[in-house]
Formats: C-alpha cells, structure tokens, sequence
C-alpha cells in the first residue's frame, strides 16, 4: 500500500509542475519526500530478433560487450543535472568531461531536448541513471562502432510503465518489442541481432513517465566474433 501511494503521489506532483514536468523540475519535492520501496515489475518481450529480460541470460549468449555505467558523471551524489546531449564520447558539459563516456554508443533525446543525470539515491535511484529530462520526450542510443548486442536496465523512478521499443539497422527497422521500466535499479531488457549491426534504438513512452538508462553495455559478442572467424577460415 505505501508503494502505491508513493506512486500516486509522484503521478500528483509531476502533473503540477509545468507542462513539460521534468526529473530537474522534482528536485524540491523530491529532497522532502524521501522514496519508500516499489513493487517488482516484469518485461514484455517479443521473439524477433531476439529480446532478453534477463541480465545472466543475456550476458551468457553475449559475452565480451563494452560496459557503459555512467559512473564517470561531474553530477555529485543524490544529485540530479541536466544539459545539452547527446550524451558520449564528446559530450563536455556539466554532466560528464570529455572523453569519459566509452566511444562507440550515443544517448540523446529524439527531439534534441535537454539530457539529466541522476545519481543514487535520488529519486531512489540505485546506479547512476540518464535520459531525457523531461518526462514526455522520447529517447535513441545511436551506435557508431559495429553493434550486434545491447543491453540496459530502463529506469522510472515515477513507476514502472510501458516503453515501446524499435530497433533499427542500416535499411530501417529490424525489430520493435516493448518492455516495462522498473524504479529503484530498474528491470533488465536487451537484444541481439546476429544477422546485421544494430545502428540504433527508440525508446518511446506512451504514458510520458520519464524513462532513463542505467548500467549499458553493448558491441559485437566475443561468441560471434569467434563464430564469423571460422566461417572465414571455412571459405578458404
């Protein structure tokens, strides 16, 4: 019952602050209104190309991804900033110095609004978390190195809600699923796509709840890297 009402009254102060409500603009309310604990959520996945809900899983059929946990951020702790995207390996701002964010995976918001970090425990937060910050706008990783896996835990602090997904490669869109954002340390959702690279990825949230990124990873499984060699080594 308190998990609820913690909800419901995030629901009530988002909707009274301005009418783009925004993770910088709960800052006040926030501090006087420590969180409590928020039931588990669970994902919704599809099978094509391949969707995972599941870290251990995802990790055991993808091995030897680049880590991203955003815990290079300038934003101290129990703290929450926002500034221009895109956030990666060029962003020099307010949020993260140059060069610190791994090369190879880009996080903006679709539109081009204003990037937040969150850093625990705000807004109960347990790992450093990024995306737009308003609640309404919509979210892309775009990839600039060779990509065949991602992964991330999808973050609502203001309670878990649907996020449609799409996955894109070079000729357009190669998948759309949709998951469930967890608060707290958020719930796990990935994909692979073995077939093509993986150019980018659309989060999209019906209800405008603020969805937010934590702990990514992402690249070409070592397991496929192996799997292609030899191929190659076939053909000969």
């Amino acid at each position: 019952m308190k998990s609820l009402s913690f909800i419901l009254v995030l629901v009530i102060v988002a909707a009274a602050f301005a009418e783009d409500p925004s993770y910088t603009s709960m800052n006040t309310w926030i501090r006087s209104n420590p969180e409590t604990s928020t039931p588990t959520r669970h994902l919704q996945n599809t099978d094509a190309p391949m969707y995972y809900t599941n870290l251990a899983t995802f990790e055991a059929a993808n091995p030897g991804l680049t880590p991203e946990d955003y815990s290079s951020t300038l934003v101290p702790p129990n703290g929450v900033a926002s500034d221009t995207g895109p956030l990666d390996y060029y962003t020099n701002n307010s949020l993260f110095a140059l060069n610190t964010i791994v090369d190879g995976i880009s996080l903006d918001e679709q539109a081009g609004g204003l990037a937040v970090v969150l850093t625990p425990p705000f807004a109960g937060c347990t790992s450093v978390s990024v995306g737009p910050n308003t609640f309404t706008d919509n979210a892309v990783y775009n990839f600039t190195l060779p990509t065949r896996a991602f992964g991330c835990f999808i973050v609502m602090p203001n309670g878990g809600a649907l996020v449609n997904i799409d996955v894109y490669g070079v000729g357009g869109v190669i998948g759309t699923t949709s998951a469930t954002g967890g608060t707290g340390a958020g719930t796990f959702w990935g994909v692979s796509c073995y077939d093509e690279d993986i150019v980018s990825i659309t989060f999209n949230c019906p209800g405008g709840d603020g969805e937010l990124f934590a702990n990514v990873q992402f690249g070409l499984p070592t397991a496929l890297e192996r799997t292609t060699w030899g191929e190659l080594k076939a053909s000969f």
